[in-house]
């Protein structure tokens, strides 16, 4: 090997902002990339291979496209090896570099405008800070553009954590974000005239719903409520265009996805009239799509805001609307709902309804079925049978499914869940008599629905509050002054 193919690579900082380079890093071409690397940067295969841990032999064949790279490591490989600045490492999908990471948890950087663009104006972005740092003061925020955030975080492949998300959207400076407003410009022409729509503003658009649905786990509804209408009225505007049939059925499907997670935010907004409207617009793209499959994802949202026989009805409405076979991860979800609901009616059905839901899910791929199922990994199976087994009063499974909980609960999940599970964890306590265990994992619940505004969180912890009005203990009373105080904060009735 010559002495120099072991030095780092060294690669002209301009290289990374050529358009052909910042497309190739966009649709994640890396054969692109290499050969763009070597004829510009002079470095050889064996040096590429080297700087990013693979061997010659698979450089070249990625270099002739007889071989794809797929998995976010070897992404993440690639990028490191060759230092790619984090305007490159965005357009390929990924979070800012360790290096970014420390300077951003470690300072808090000056405010900067985002331009606007797909016709957003600067005052509806999102702010992030305060969601990261624990602040909502508005002097200290700055400000992201949210419908570019939510394609790069659709295009990832795999399940992303809650700090990882966030630091992408912080890591997503003014200079980076407008490395990536070229390929809006097909949106735009499009919006003028459906003659511009082609493949690629369609996937870019189908990456974006997804983007949504994935960033609702971990931010505020009201964070993402503005961006994800102006989404929706971008492919209504696209629909009434009268696009070519080969992108209609598309467009409705991706309209469809977009609106039953609108509704579902509109009613965490505590805005039935918005959620109403919402769900017709669902119902509609279900239609136009031949999706009908959307349908079962909007009863299903909606069975989260009745309980009792209302939301076994609504569930069981929506399973009227699976397919015979497959999409095994929204029937998953509506069988561990169902089990969930049963059970909090003393039916003891629910346990066998469980354990289909769990059979259902080892056979699912929730990353690639629905934009709506990615949220379905182990770690919210394991919460929903904590769920159910508390709600059947089972203590030696509640056991079990409460250390399955909490182990899949990282550092870094995302609040929802973690309000959840606690809220789950703190019920069986106090069923269990021990007051103290419960009202602190009910404080944790809810500092975690307060951090994210979660009328989701609040209603797993209605039976904590009625069970802590009949005790006389200080803590428990503070507690239960506290919870009825953030219902009254987010409009919620009292348990």
């Amino acid at each position: 090997m010559p002495a120099d193919a072991a030095e780092p690579v060294s690669i002209p900082p301009d290289l990374w902002e050529r358009p052909e380079m910042l497309d190739a890093l966009q649709k994640r071409n890396i054969g692109q990339v290499f050969r763009l690397v070597r004829q510009y940067a002079g470095v050889s295969q064996t040096r590429i291979g080297i700087a990013v841990n693979l061997s010659q032999g698979k450089v070249s064949e990625i270099m002739r496209g007889t071989a794809q790279v797929t998995a976010l490591e070897v992404f993440e490989r690639i990028a490191d090896g060759l230092r790619m600045p984090d305007s490159a490492r965005l357009a390929l999908g990924l979070a800012p570099s360790s290096s970014s990471r420390a300077q951003i948890i470690g300072t808090v950087p000056s405010r900067r405008a985002i331009p606007s663009r797909d016709g957003v104006p600067a005052g509806q972005l999102l702010s992030v800070e305060g969601v990261l740092l624990g602040s909502r003061r508005s002097d200290d925020l700055w400000d992201i553009d949210l419908l570019t955030l939510a394609w790069v975080v659709g295009r990832l492949d795999s399940r992303m954590d809650r700090r990882t998300m966030l630091l992408l959207a912080v890591g997503m400076t003014a200079e980076t974000a407008a490395s990536m407003a070229d390929p809006w410009e097909r949106l735009s022409r499009a919006l003028r005239g459906p003659q511009a729509l082609d493949e690629e503003t369609i996937e870019r658009l189908e990456a974006r719903t997804i983007g949504f649905h994935r960033l609702e786990y971990v931010l505020p509804a009201r964070a993402i409520y503005q961006g994800l209408t102006t989404h929706i009225n971008e492919l209504s505007t696209l629909l009434q265009s009268g696009p070519p049939e080969r992108y209609r059925r598309r467009l409705a499907a991706t309209a469809g996805e977009a609106a039953t997670l609108a509704s579902w935010i509109a009613w965490d907004l505590n805005q039935p009239a918005q959620a109403a409207s919402f769900e017709r617009v669902a119902a509609l793209a279900a239609k136009e799509s031949g999706h009908h499959i959307i349908q079962a994802c909007t009863y299903a949202y909606r069975s989260y805001a009745v309980a009792g026989p209302e939301a076994v009805e609504y569930i069981r409405r929506a399973q009227q609307f699976l397919p015979a076979k497959g999409d095994d991860a929204t029937r998953a979800w509506l069988l561990a709902r169902e089990a969930e609901e049963l059970a909090a009616l003393g039916d003891g059905h629910a346990a066998e309804l469980l354990q289909r839901a769990e059979e259902a899910h080892t056979r699912a791929r929730p990353h690639r079925e629905r934009a709506w199922t990615r949220f379905l990994d182990p770690g919210r199976m394991a919460a929903f049978q904590l769920s159910t087994y508390v709600r059947l009063g089972d203590e030696q499974r509640v056991a079990e499914a409460s250390q399955a909980a909490l182990a899949a609960l990282g550092p870094d999940e995302d609040q929802k869940r973690v309000s959840v599970v606690y809220a789950d964890i703190a019920q069986a306590q106090l069923q269990l008599g021990d007051v103290t265990e419960g009202v602190a994992y009910a404080r944790r619940a809810l500092e975690a629905a307060q951090r994210t505004e979660s009328t989701w969180g609040m209603q797993h912890l209605t039976k904590v509050e009625k069970a802590l009005a009949a005790r006389p203990d200080k803590a428990a009373r503070e507690l239960l002054g506290d919870l009825r105080a953030n219902r009254r904060a987010l409009g919620l009735s009292p348990a």
